[in-house]
């Protein structure tokens, strides 16, 4: 019953087909995401002692963090590590010391005004925008058609040239003083001028280019919200191995309500599961929908997910299956290659992520302990097969059946043991860690020399 089974359920891979009761498809989708985040520099986080942000310091350790990312020169401190690295060197930058006052829209947009300097002189004025309800930045250069452009242009060229003849008696360069031709701009005090208001409709004054636009992920500097599990990226530092890691998350009372709910549904004759996600506003605890027409659940990851669980009814095998591997290894995969995009930011923990399974014989966890994941080639479909036979040959000898019920039984370490063979022989996950889940905590599963090796958390 449970090989036909096994094989009815198998689902596409690289070739639309796949492998024994659980799915390998329909797992990540990077569209669907949480809302935009807000950029930390400009949060309570980041606030001064007096509970104000400065958004000049905002902008300019934005633009500086982006210089830095993408080896691109827009400030000053780019400029200077260019000039020490004997590197070309841009024609102009940004002045982040001489800024304007704030300005505040109607829509409440902000922005501020800064010199943008070319051969020592001021050669326009650009403007740093924050808007979108804080979630988007923009560096656009500012029309000479707008209003009170030529006045603003005036009050910066004069400041820039009297922060100049204060500092260019005194500031040394190697090779000569600071300022000149071949040398890196001088260290200009930080100026508040006042200017007057670029327009009087209230709005932000026309312009467009001088430098990047977006959301907080080019400049990494994204608010992310960790759980209280503490199991999320990008909010301090995570447990130092794979138990303490995995008990951040198994101790949350999320997880444990999950265990509890999904423990109930083992007996549903369909699966049912749960998707854990960090968000802006906290955790977010998601219940899996089925597939029309079957009895999985569809496995679908966002770049916030850190935990997936599903159940497997008493007619599957009670640990994972080998799509359950096959789906575990694109995850890590794909938030490998989602993370070596600059853009994508929060970046997702590798070594937070957990998939869980629960059955009426036990509950189990993958973690991921590697620094670099490797992704599964893909299996033509006889290898797909060979392996499903393979799989169901090895978990077989851990079962039982009464003689006069023929209720189905496992034997636990001989399952768990079965199980690892399977994995060390045909699809083999390396910085993948296997853990049993239980009341009183988890413990490491791994074999030795052919010997089941378990190894209880602290």
């Amino acid at each position: 019953m449970m090989r036909k089974l096994a094989l009815r359920l198998m689902m596409a891979y690289s070739l639309a087909i796949s492998i024994t009761s659980c799915r390998s498809e329909d797992l990540l989708n990077s569209n669907e995401e949480s809302p935009p985040s807000k950029f930390r520099v400009f949060s309570a986080q980041s606030a001064q002692k007096n509970g104000t942000v400065n958004y000049g310091n905002g902008f300019k350790t934005l633009l500086e963090r982006y210089d830095e990312i993408n080896n691109v020169q827009h400030t000053t401190k780019a400029l200077k590590n260019a000039f020490k690295d004997s590197s070309t060197m841009a024609d102009e930058y940004i002045e982040f010391n001489i800024r304007s006052q704030d300005f505040i829209t109607k829509n409440n947009e902000r922005y501020i005004l800064f010199p943008l300097i070319k051969s020592y002189q001021v050669e326009g004025v650009i403007i740093a925008i924050l808007k979108d309800d804080e979630t988007i930045v923009e560096f656009n250069k500012m029309s000479p058609q707008a209003e009170n452009y030529s006045k603003i242009l005036g009050l910066f060229r004069a400041q820039y040239i009297k922060s100049n003849m204060k500092i260019k008696s005194v500031a040394k360069a190697p090779g000569g003083p600071c300022g000149f031709e071949g040398q890196p701009p001088c260290d200009i005090e930080v100026i508040i001028i006042t200017v007057p208001s670029p327009g009087s409709g209230g709005g932000i004054p026309p312009g467009g280019g001088g430098g990047p636009s977006g959301g907080c992920g080019p400049y990494e500097d994204c608010i992310h919200n960790p759980d209280a599990g503490g199991s999320g990226g990008g909010g301090g530092t995570p447990p130092a191995n794979p138990c303490s890691r995995l008990r951040a998350m198994t101790d949350t009372p999320t997880f444990k309500g999950n265990i509890t709910n999904l423990e109930g549904k083992t007996g549903d004759g369909f699966e049912s599961g749960f998707r854990i996600g960090n968000s802006a506003g906290g955790i977010q605890n998601q219940i899996l929908q089925n597939k029309p027409g079957t009895n999985e659940v569809n496995l679908t990851v966002f770049p916030n997910t850190v935990v997936i669980m599903h159940s497997h009814y008493d007619q599957l095998y009670p640990i994972f299956s080998p799509g359950d591997i096959l789906f575990f290894n694109q995850w890590v995969n794909w938030a490998q290659n989602y993370n070596s995009n600059p853009a994508n930011f929060p970046k997702i923990p590798l070594d937070q992520i957990v998939f869980t399974i629960v059955s009426s014989w036990g509950n189990y966890s993958f973690t991921f302990d590697g620094s670099v994941p490797n992704p599964f080639p893909n299996f033509t479909t006889q290898e797909l097969i060979d392996f499903n036979n393979r799989y169901i040959d090895l978990l077989d000898a851990a079962k039982s059946v009464g003689n006069v019920s023929g209720n189905v039984s496992f034997d636990s370490q001989k399952l768990e043991k079965g199980f690892l063979k399977f994995m060390n022989e045909k699809m083999n996950i390396p910085g993948a860690k296997l853990f049993r889940n239980t009341s009183s905590g988890n413990t490491q599963l791994s074999l030795v020399n052919g010997k089941l090796t378990e190894t209880n958390c602290p």
